[in-house]
């Protein structure tokens, strides 16, 4: 994948989220905060890269929360090669961030 080590997301508030970028394949923290499921892809030549949220969660262990269930269809885990992460200790902040991120996402989709 590309080199870029974060990425930022930006709620319906317009809050800016500056994320973590790990491969799907890349040991996940044993901490509380925001994960997003995503798929990752170049735009074309120069153009830069996008990123498709597929699924935008929380947890207290974002390195269990993948193992119990993704919450992807199968359409969606074909494509899914990058984990997005937010450390976060406060259960509310989490649960606002997804509320932020998810009511953008419907906005745009």
């Amino acid at each position: 994948m590309f080199k870029q080590k974060e990425w930022p997301f930006t709620g319906a508030s317009g809050t800016e989220y500056v994320f973590s970028i790990l491969r799907k394949s890349d040991r996940l923290p044993q901490s509380p905060g925001v994960f997003i499921l995503a798929y990752t892809h170049p735009r074309g030549h120069l153009a830069g890269w996008e990123v498709k949220p597929l699924r935008i969660g929380q947890s207290d262990d974002i390195s269990t929360s993948l193992e119990k269930e993704t919450g992807l269809d199968a359409d969606q885990k074909a494509m899914w090669n990058s984990v997005f992460v937010l450390p976060e200790p406060d259960a509310k902040i989490r649960k606002a961030c997804v509320r932020d991120l998810n009511n953008h996402s419907m906005k745009t989709a």
